[in-house]
């Protein structure tokens, strides 16, 4: 190769290092300083870049690189330091102005002390590339990390611009990713400096940066809230609630109605527990009696041997709204509203995909309404509610069961595990806590129960009760230790041991504080739950929840105020958009960039392996001189494969001599070659040639490893080692 064509070579490399590293740069201080700052390290990555190009090719040693770096380093933070702290600067710039300058400064020369000693490093020791694609990917995987569990507002810097420009931060930021990773493969695959081991080194490099690539674009799905029920379709649980509420429901609301129960195992590895799946907003000023919002998606009643289950008969739970409305339905045995209950109106849209419909409280009449945010949510439905109004104490002296209840159903919904410790316990709880007057009071009753389970029992998502043949007798009579799934049960099997007709239901609860402005509510995974209910004639369900005093598990974390906002106004319809015009530039989607990559990346893939197959057929199909270039050049490639390549500066016959003791046949070769292309007279025959080329592939693969001969074979790019 010329020296030019290494010059030429040798700078585009350092461009796409440079690029590279300016980006990764870019995106780690875009939250970590002011604009001058972050222009500053993009300036001076580029210049160490370029520099390092130099001192890479001079005498100079590596330690003294690393000591000048360290001096650079240090001169930033000293000067910077003078620039904030000292008086002189804020009082010609302005206090503004210094802060400005001090990032400069400090960043600028940072960013260039840091490149300086990774690509002076790189540059001398090719295996510390794989120390500087990590620091790459690391700088990128914090930016995108902020933006995880559809946390849409994360980076502020980067998605208050975008969304006030009606751009998608996820676009951006895969773009971040993929061109940064693009840079630095073409940057590896333009290395030819390397041979022997060394290719291995650059295979795998390139390697991580296709799984970076991918990782990238696979992570798009990430980005946005994860498309999974909050209540898992397995029956096992994504989420942990607020643990005031004691719970971690699962199964309610996805999966099919033969497979729709609530889970015992053990839900201490959680996936996404904050990621929003649903925002609600409320219509009407509404204050609940308990002070938790209750969202309700599905319920469990009827009992199968082993815990309550969806119901399989027709006349079991009519208020629980099977399927998404595509008109205006109305809900069956839904309690009237009146002084009791009132009218609250909410619109719910989903970011997440539920199987099941969900509502506040006691949904009395769903209707499907226009996707405010097609590319945010999965649907979007009004929800009419009949919320009760009236303090609990007012439901004393209520009666149980429905006047219009068939004995059949009233037995349904008083079957419970074959176990008189059930009984047992039930009546020593009313008997203990309730004056005589009271204990046969239904609504008395369950509050003693509610009362007894939260104080004798403890919430932690890593109760073990699955493997029991009763997990609520195993929980209950034993360390009394769980979550949501097994206060539920409990309150609902000691209810039914008194008589009393009670069931569990499953859906979102959230705490009246977290209602934010515009009535939003942003429901996350880990809000799911499940809760005991009692029914009282003329009033419906009545939520009696367990709230247990004491919590094993750590403190529950508060939502992002800003991401509800966000979410809340995007559901209303309001996201910002940008001015009409048409004329100007639109980013493609993340799906359209996925899509053009993947399809770029598989065809220079077959390209690549294309010109591969060409070359070692090429021979059989020239004609005149040009059998013994091309020949000559296929046996190169089959050397190459086994790890022997001509090194730069290193002429055709000295090549020759150096791997003749490991493939002899490559000495005629290089002379018919050599001879055919000065113009040489006495030439081997073509078929001479041809041959000799398969002798010398065969002697080259027989000398070498066998995973190296593998790993040249599968290598699409082998043959740009071929000189």
């Amino acid at each position: 190769m010329k020296a030019s064509e290494r010059a030429s070579e040798s700078w585009i490399v350092t461009l796409l290092h440079g690029l590279a590293l300016a980006i990764a740069a870019g995106a780690v201080l875009l939250q970590l300083s002011l604009p001058s700052g972050t222009v500053g390290a993009i300036v001076g990555v580029i210049g160490a870049v370029v520099a390092a190009g130099f001192i890479a090719r001079s005498r100079a040693r590596l330690v003294t690189v690393w000591l000048a770096a360290a001096g650079a380093a240090f001169l930033g933070l000293t000067l910077s330091g003078w620039l904030v702290d000292g008086s002189l600067a804020p009082r010609l710039l302005g206090p503004g102005g210094a802060m400005a300058a001090g990032d400069l400064v400090r960043f600028g020369l940072l960013g260039t002390a840091l490149a300086l000693a990774l690509r002076t490093t790189t540059s001398r020791y090719g295996w510390f590339a794989v120390v500087e694609l990590a620091l790459v990917a690391l700088a990128l995987a914090g930016v995108v990390a902020a933006h995880r569990d559809g946390a849409i507002n994360h980076p502020r810097a980067l998605s208050d611009w975008a969304w006030t420009t009606g751009r998608d931060p996820v676009d951006i930021l895969l773009w971040i990713g993929a061109g940064t990773s693009l840079a630095l493969a073409v940057a590896l695959l333009r290395e030819r400096r390397g041979r022997g081991a060394r290719v291995i080194l650059h295979l795998g490099a390139a390697g991580l940066l296709a799984l970076l690539m991918l990782s990238l674009i696979g992570f798009v799905q990430k980005l946005a809230p994860p498309r999974g029920d909050g209540l898992s379709k397995s029956g096992k649980s994504n989420t942990k609630d607020d643990p005031r509420r004691g719970g971690g429901a699962s199964g309610g609301g996805a999966g099919k109605s033969d497979n729709d129960h609530l889970e015992f195992k053990s839900q201490e590895q959680q996936q996404g527990r904050e990621s929003p799946v649903a925002v609600v907003l409320l219509h009407d000023d509404y204050s609940p009696p308990l002070g938790y919002y209750y969202f309700r998606q599905t319920a469990f009643s009827q009992y199968n041997g082993h815990r309550l289950v969806a119901r399989t008969r027709g006349d079991m739970d009519n208020d629980i709204l099977v399927d998404f409305p595509s008109m205006k339905t109305l809900i069956p045995d839904a309690p009237s509203v009146g002084k009791e209950r009132v009218m609250i109106t909410s619109t719910v849209a989903l970011l997440a995909d539920h199987v099941h419909p969900f509502g506040l409280e006691t949904p009395v009449e769903f209707e499907p309404r226009e996707n405010p945010d097609p590319a945010r949510f999965i649907r979007s439905y009004d929800v009419s509610s009949a919320a009760l109004a009236m303090r609990y104490e007012d439901l004393l002296g209520k009666h149980a069961f429905g006047d219009a209840w068939t004995p059949e159903l009233r037995r349904a919904y008083l079957e419970m595990p074959d176990d008189p410790r059930y009984k047992e316990l039930a009546d020593k709880i009313i008997d203990s806590t309730l004056r005589a007057e009271f204990r046969h009071d239904p609504f008395a009753q369950a509050i003693a129960i509610s009362a007894w389970l939260s104080k004798e029992s403890k919430y932690s998502m890593r109760s073990q009760h699955a493997d029991m043949t009763d997990p609520t007798a195993d929980f209950l009579f034993g360390d009394r230790i769980g979550y949501c799934v097994h206060f539920a049960h409990a309150a609902a099997f000691l209810l039914r041991a008194r008589g009393l007709p009670a069931r569990i239901s499953a859906g979102y609860v959230a705490d009246e504080g977290r209602k934010g402005s515009g009535s939003t509510i942003m429901l996350r995974q880990k809000d799911a739950h499940a809760w005991a209910e009692i029914f009282l004639d003329g009033f419906g369900w009545i939520i009696v929840d367990v709230a247990p005093a004491v919590n094993l598990d750590p403190p529950d974390t508060a939502p992002d105020r800003d991401l509800q906002r966000m979410l809340g106004e995007m559901a209303r319809g309001n996201r910002p958009k940008p001015p009409p015009s048409p004329d100007a530039w639109k980013l493609p989607s993340a799906k359209q960039i996925a899509e053009v990559l993947g399809a770029l990346l598989a065809i220079a893939i077959l390209a690549s392996y294309a010109i591969k197959i060409w070359r070692r057929v090429a021979p059989s199909l020239s004609t005149g001189r040009d059998v013994y270039r091309t020949t000559y050049r296929a046996a190169l490639d089959r050397l190459g494969e086994a790890g022997l390549a001509r090194a730069d500066g290193e002429t055709r016959e000295r090549f020759a001599e150096r791997v003749a003791t490991r493939v002899p046949s490559i000495i005629d070769l290089t002379r018919a070659h050599v001879g055919a292309a000065y113009g040489g007279r006495q030439l081997p025959s073509q078929t001479v040639m041809r041959d000799t080329a398969t002798r010398a592939g065969r002697e080259a693969w027989r000398s070498g490893r066998t995973w190296r001969v593998v790993l040249g074979l599968l290598n699409p790019i082998s043959w740009l080692r071929t000189r």
